[in-house]
């Protein structure tokens, strides 16, 4: 995007563009004339942002802080631009964690999980779940993210363990409960400031799911960063446990939830290891954290199921 671009498209909303920065493919941060921050995001699908324009009104009027889009001078969210559509956000100030924080000091996986917890909560609450995506996470790792696998990898012991642990799966995501989940729960996505939240963003991905996806996703998100350093991904196991006893202690887990936390995460895994099956690297480093959870079953268990009933 160019800066005629950027000051075109903020002149929808009355914002005078001195500088810009380009911040991903889909969003730019802009600093206005008033040394004003705002975030401009790129659009591809309206009925998509309708509904989250929707559900980031359910939150705010639920007190949960999130990132929000602006009203235009014509008191729309949105404009259309080049055949694309825009919409500008306020500027959350403040900062993401780090993974060593994540994984060295025990205040972060607390405020994580009471902040995924409050999340969950409120869009549980929502009563607009059939506008949104129900995704089956049974069949998206049986029906989808497998069958790509097998295209790449022909590996005997894989397909053992996907055999194994197939009518597990399917009996529990029958039984989890499901809700609107954030579905893109990472670390990056949650702001705090001073260690107080800023606001959660990125709600392009909400959709139906089982009730403890955002949770699972946040812990094999951080295992991601920290996994090829041998003393990160030893810290880990502590940080599943922290993160899991703040989130029960705000929104709590029935006991099939909490048995059911490592088979959710290598659900998540095995969704990734089928999204990248096409790129090898990505493909080779998701598939031995999938491998890596799955043989250290015992302690993640051990740390969500002691930690949590204990405290």
């Amino acid at each position: 995007m160019e800066f005629i671009d950027v000051k075109n498209i903020s002149s929808s909303w009355d914002i005078k563009v001195i500088n810009y920065m380009k911040l991903s493919e889909r969003a730019t941060l802009i600093i206005s004339n008033d040394d004003e921050k705002f975030i401009i995001k790129r659009k591809e699908n309206l009925e998509q942002f309708n509904r989250e324009v929707k559900l980031i009104n359910h939150l705010r009027n639920n007190n949960f802080s999130t990132q929000f889009p602006l009203s235009t001078k014509q008191g729309g969210f949105s404009v259309p631009y080049k055949d694309s559509n825009y919409s500008i956000y306020n500027y959350l100030e403040g900062f993401t964690f780090k993974i060593e924080e994540s994984l060295n000091n025990n205040i972060t996986p607390r405020l994580l999980g009471e902040t995924i917890a409050d999340l969950n909560k409120i869009m549980k609450s929502a009563d607009f779940l059939t506008e949104y995506p129900n995704k089956d996470l049974y069949k998206m790792v049986y029906g989808f993210a497998v069958n790509e696998i097998r295209k790449v990898d022909h590996s005997n012991g894989l397909y053992t363990i996907y055999e194994n642990l197939e009518q597990d799966v399917k009996r529990i995501v029958n039984m989890l409960p499901s809700q609107l989940i954030h579905r893109d729960a990472h670390i990056h996505n949650i702001i705090f400031n001073n260690n107080r939240l800023s606001g959660v963003i990125d709600f392009e991905l909400v959709e139906v799911n089982v009730s403890i996806f955002d949770l699972c996703y946040c812990t094999t998100s951080v295992l991601s960063e920290g996994f090829t350093k041998e003393e990160l991904r030893g810290k880990w196991f502590n940080f599943v446990g922290n993160l899991v006893t703040a989130y029960n202690q705000v929104n709590p887990l029935s006991s099939k939830e909490k048995e059911s936390i490592w088979f959710v995460m290598l659900c998540i895994q095995t969704i990734f290891m089928g999204y990248f099956s096409s790129n090898e690297s990505l493909y080779k480093i998701n598939k031995a954290m999938f491998l890596w959870i799955y043989e250290n079953r015992n302690q993640i268990e051990d740390k969500v199921l002691l930690d949590v009933n204990l405290r």
